[in-house]
C-alpha cells in the first residue's frame, strides 16, 4: 500500500469562493436599497393620486351647493380619513352679461362668475391644489344690485322660480407639491 503525503493546498479555491460570495452580497445590498426606493416612489405616487382625487372631490362638493353667496366666500371641509382631507373655498368673482352659448330666452339674465379653490392633503407629504372657474346664469340684469345669496337649480327640469341654472365649468388649473 502506498501512502501519499498530505500536501498543503495553496488556497485558490477558497479565495475564489469568498470573492464570489462578497460580490453576491454587495449585489444583494444594492438591490435592497433600490427596492426600498421603488416602494417609496410607489407610495408617494399613490398619495399624490389620492390628493388629486380629493381635490376633485372638494370641487364636486362645492358645485353641489344649493346656493352660492355673492357677498362673502363659502368654505367647506371633507375628510376621508384623518390624514386624507380636502378644504375648499367658493368666492364670487364678478357679474357680467351672459357669455355666448349660455343665454336663455326667458327674460334678462346675468352671468355670475365664481371660483373654487380646493387644497387636499394625503399622507405626510402629498399635497394637491385645484382651481375651477364656473358660471351660474341667473335671472336679472348685470347692472342689478348684487344679492347676498343666489339659489341654484340642481337639475334643469326641477328649477324653482327665480333660481339660477346649474353651474357651467369654464376653466381648470392644478398644482401639486
Amino acid at each position: 500500500m502506498r501512502f501519499e503525503r498530505f500536501r498543503p493546498e495553496s488556497g485558490i479555491a477558497i479565495s475564489a469562493v469568498l470573492m464570489i460570495l462578497a460580490t453576491l452580497s454587495m449585489m444583494a445590498a444594492a438591490g435592497k436599497g433600490d427596492t426600498a426606493l421603488q416602494w417609496a416612489q410607489a407610495r408617494n405616487a399613490r398619495d399624490y393620486a389620492d390628493a388629486a382625487g380629493l381635490a376633485e372631490t372638494g370641487i364636486a362638493k362645492a358645485l353641489a351647493a344649493e346656493s352660492f353667496r355673492l357677498d362673502s366666500s363659502q368654505s367647506g371641509r371633507y375628510c376621508r380619513t384623518q390624514s386624507r382631507c380636502v378644504e375648499w373655498t367658493v368666492r364670487h368673482m364678478e357679474t357680467t352679461a351672459v357669455p355666448l352659448g349660455l343665454e336663455q330666452s326667458t327674460g334678462p339674465q346675468r352671468a355670475l362668475h365664481f371660483e373654487v379653490n380646493a387644497e387636499a392633503a394625503a399622507g405626510r407629504h402629498a399635497r394637491a391644489a385645484a382651481v375651477l372657474g364656473f358660471v351660474v346664469v341667473a335671472p336679472g340684469s348685470p347692472t342689478d344690485p348684487p344679492a347676498t345669496e343666489i339659489a341654484v337649480c340642481s337639475d334643469q327640469d326641477d328649477c324653482p322660480q327665480g333660481a339660477a341654472q346649474p353651474p357651467v365649468r369654464r376653466y381648470w388649473r392644478e398644482a401639486a407639491e
